[in-house]
């Protein structure tokens, strides 16, 4: 019996093919590119935690667990042919669909990254999907979305499909999409992708519309040589990681608005655990089954408080900073979530996120040498409503202002 992650490099995948081959007598296959080392490498980053090689993430992982089935193929999941004779030779029960390209900022940069961001998700997508109904329709696909599909809207988002009324009469339609970058566009062609192979040759799947994950750590990897990765630069760090940051190479905090966008959350440990999970209890033969994977909803300032309370206690005292939003979002709305089949299903969640907040702070202060080396790269350089130019002279400007350094890779590369 095999499973496989695609995706398996990344800050999800690899703490999840851990838990995989830790907790199952199983084969795990773990299928990357590597593309995303060196796509951070070109915005200028790098993660704060250092990450082994596949190979050497594999021996780590023998070494520790004293098991031999966990595997790594590196391969390009853009390429049909290599996704067909994949699934043809392994013929796997369960395949995680992780393999994207993740950053709403690097899908912003121009029309390149806007156009490989789209090329890269929609072809992996359907390369899985039709090596699925040739050779093994009875798979599961676990597809990872991001409840970012679905935008900010004011009525409460349901797990996929929600009740309305139009004149006079009740309809149950699909919850409307409102992406919000060129990536969430990209995850939206997904999930119409899968819905549409359902439809037409009953395709298993299981579309996991998640929302913002943060932590260093997971329970699995007890030590260094496991660790995933932890990006904070501009670009690919998410907004936890982005603060403690700013305040170990600034003693900042940049706010960006009014800092009362909300979004949804979750740990990492919650996010494996969950998909541990929908793995082990999967949807049925021919169903498409969407669940909201989140636990917990903060706007941004209310996460910057969090930050500056847990940094007080190591002597920090980081100044908020607000500048103007580099996205186009609504600044004031509401929020609010369905997310009833993980509990169904019985999952709890483990750890606070007070509790995780101060690992991760943890992580990035001993390894703040790496933090301040990069410290140009934390600076918000991608803005959604300019072109290229216009985003290569607003980190200018800033370098002016004396708000960040010269980043001779970014201006390099753009």
């Amino acid at each position: 019996m095999t499973i496989m992650v695609f995706g398996a490099d990344g800050y999800i995948g690899w703490p999840l093919s851990v838990r995989l081959a830790k907790e199952l007598n199983e084969e795990i296959i773990g299928i990357d590119n590597l593309i995303t080392r060196k796509l951070v490498e070109e915005v200028g980053g790098t993660s704060a935690l250092p990450i082994l090689t596949p190979e050497e993430r594999v021996k780590a992982y023998e070494k520790t667990y004293g098991k031999s089935n966990l595997k790594f193929i590196i391969g390009d999941l853009t390429d049909y042919e290599f996704v067909d004779k994949l699934i043809e030779k392994y013929k796997p029960h369960t395949v995680y669909h992780l393999a994207q390209q993740r950053s709403a900022p690097y899908s912003m940069i121009d029309v390149y990254h806007a156009a490989y961001t789209q090329v890269n998700n929609v072809l992996t997508n359907l390369n899985l999907i039709f090596a699925i109904k040739k050779h093994s329709p009875k798979t599961h696909i676990i597809k990872m979305g991001t409840m970012g599909e679905y935008g900010t809207p004011s009525y409460r988002i349901e797990e996929g499909w929600m009740n309305v009324q139009y004149k006079g009469k009740k309809y149950r339609i699909m919850i409307p999409r409102d992406p919000g970058s060129w990536y969430h566009v990209s995850k939206v062609f997904d999930t119409y992708n899968i819905i549409f192979a359902n439809k037409i040759w009953g395709i298993r799947a299981t579309d996991v519309q998640q929302g913002v994950v943060y932590g260093s750590r997971t329970d699995d990897l007890v030590n260094n040589e496991l660790n995933t990765r932890l990006d904070f630069d501009g670009v690919w760090g998410t907004v936890i990681n982005k603060y403690f940051a700013q305040i170990i190479a600034f003693n900042k905090i940049l706010i960006y608005g009014t800092g009362l966008m909300k979004r949804s959350f979750l740990s990492l440990q919650d996010s494996i655990d969950c998909l541990f999970l929908l793995g082990q209890k999967p949807a049925d033969e021919g169903e498409y089954r969407v669940v909201n994977q989140m636990e917990e909803i903060y706007s941004t300032i209310e996460l910057a408080k969090k930050a500056k309370k847990i940094v007080s206690k190591y002597g920090f005292d980081p100044e908020f900073v607000r500048i103007p939003d580099p996205r186009v979002e609504k600044q004031r709305h509401k929020y609010s979530v369905s997310h009833r089949t993980l509990k169904k299903l019985g999952f709890k969640p483990k750890y606070s996120m007070d509790q995780v907040m101060e690992v991760i702070f943890n992580d990035l202060l001993s390894n703040q040498e790496i933090v301040k080396a990069h410290a140009d790269a934390i600076w918000p350089r991608v803005y959604w409503d300019k072109l290229n130019e216009e985003n290569k002279q607003v980190y200018l400007n800033a370098i002016n202002k004396n708000l960040v350094s010269r980043s001779k890779s970014y201006i390099n590369n753009t």
